[in-house]
């Protein structure tokens, strides 16, 4: 056995379900670790007695700030190269204007970038942004192909996150998203064709996805034909989760409860009956912050509605090259000051939330007796910070699975 005393914590959230004040706040508590699992939470003489004296390391925490490690559960983390001109060119121009002045932008340019970036370019980008994210409190990611829309990219994007899986601490789920966009010279009803018949029968013999995610929005897929996907998807063995209710009302939503999909995404122009719809089918709705902040976003997101009807609700950073957000801190932060979220329901969000919205909330985001060990121990007197301090890292130590990364 080897064990981890966190003494004297000055703050430990621990986020357990049922919460009242939604981060179950303790003060100058400890948290006893044996090998990948928190074994015991109570004072410091009582866990000091359950210690063997072998393989025992002690943290004194007295002026720290401990809590789950961070689960981002929506990426595109993945792909080739940035969309930076395009990005900063968005600051003062139009998207007629960015079209013209540069050759290839949106999902097409990614699409490119990849397909032609190498396997080590791709592996290795992705291990950098993990590791940047680590270090930010991110213990597990989501990721999802999609910038590939043909077969040998989505399926090789898929097993290099499998390659990521094996090279990173971080627990990495992954996602399959060839409705990301379709192949434009097949048409869009041959290619949902060819994502059923002959793409989706590999990834279930490989087991190369736990999810499939579709992008349901005008221009793109309609509800039936997310249905239509993700109904394959399920009976290939991948939980359904979406994209939808960004720019319209689409009806992606009640696909989603139709489904019992386990989380989606975006949700900016969802109804009330939506929203009781969600909830009574236990879909997790993922709100991203970031992107309605990089885009602009003519209608954001509006959280009430969905806290007020009991919805659990994840946040994530959709990293992507058009929305480069690897901090989950700084989508607490957006979360807050843009939609009007309290600090506690941002940080259940990017712990518990982000968890259930993946469907491993009995071993991740909140920090009880027979849990993993995913903890971050934050150089800060106060948890609220973490909405407080734009730009500053306070982690100091991330633990994974009962070991100290750094």
């Amino acid at each position: 056995m080897t064990y981890i005393l966190l003494k004297n914590c000055r703050e430990l959230l621990t986020v357990e379900e049922n919460a009242k004040d939604l981060i179950g706040l303790k003060k100058n508590t400890s948290l006893l670790i044996e090998n990948e699992r928190i074994k015991k939470i109570g004072t410091y003489e009582d866990l000091k007695k359950e210690i063997s004296l072998n393989n025992f390391q002690e943290i004194d925490c007295s002026d720290k700030v401990v809590m789950p490690g961070y689960v981002d559960c929506h990426t595109h983390l993945i792909f080739g190269e940035s969309r930076v001109d395009e990005y900063v060119a968005s600051f003062t121009m139009t998207k007629n204007e960015i079209k013209n002045k540069i050759a290839r932008t949106g999902i097409e340019a990614s699409i490119f970038s990849t397909r032609n970036a190498t396997d080590e370019e791709l592996i290795n980008s992705s291990l950098i942004k993990l590791n940047r994210m680590l270090k930010h409190g991110t213990t597990t990611v989501e990721i999802k192909s999609g910038y590939g829309i043909d077969m040998e990219t989505e399926i090789r994007l898929l097993k290099l996150i499998n390659i990521l899986k094996e090279k990173s601490p971080q627990t990495i789920l992954s996602t399959y998203l060839g409705a990301h966009y379709f192949d434009t010279k097949m048409g869009k009803e041959k290619y949902i064709d060819f994502m059923i018949n002959e793409v989706m029968p590999i990834i279930k013999k490989e087991k190369l996805a736990q999810f499939c995610d579709i992008w349901c929005d005008e221009g793109y897929y309609d509800a039936e034909d997310c249905y239509k996907v993700l109904k394959a998807g399920l009976e290939n063995n991948m939980l359904p989760t979406l994209h939808t209710e960004c720019y319209s009302a689409i009806g992606g939503a009640k696909v989603a409860a139709k489904l019992k999909a386990a989380n989606v995404g975006h949700l900016n122009y969802i109804s009330s009956e939506d929203i009781k719809l969600l909830k009574e089918t236990n879909v997790v709705g993922v709100l991203i912050p970031t992107t309605d902040f990089s885009v602009n976003h003519k209608n954001p997101f509006d959280p009430k509605p969905m806290l007020d009807e009991g919805m659990t609700i994840a946040i994530a950073t959709n990293l992507n090259p058009g929305n480069w957000i690897e901090d989950m801190n700084i989508s607490m932060i957006l979360a807050c000051r843009n939609h009007k979220m309290t600090e506690n329901e941002a940080i259940r969000a990017t712990t518990f939330g982000g968890a259930k919205a993946l469907k491993i909330e009995k071993n991740y985001g909140s920090l009880e007796v027979g849990k993993f060990a995913d903890i971050q121990i934050r150089n800060s007197d106060n948890y609220k910070n973490v909405v407080y301090k734009f730009g500053v890292n306070e982690v100091e130590h991330v633990i994974k699975k009962g070991k100290i990364i750094f």
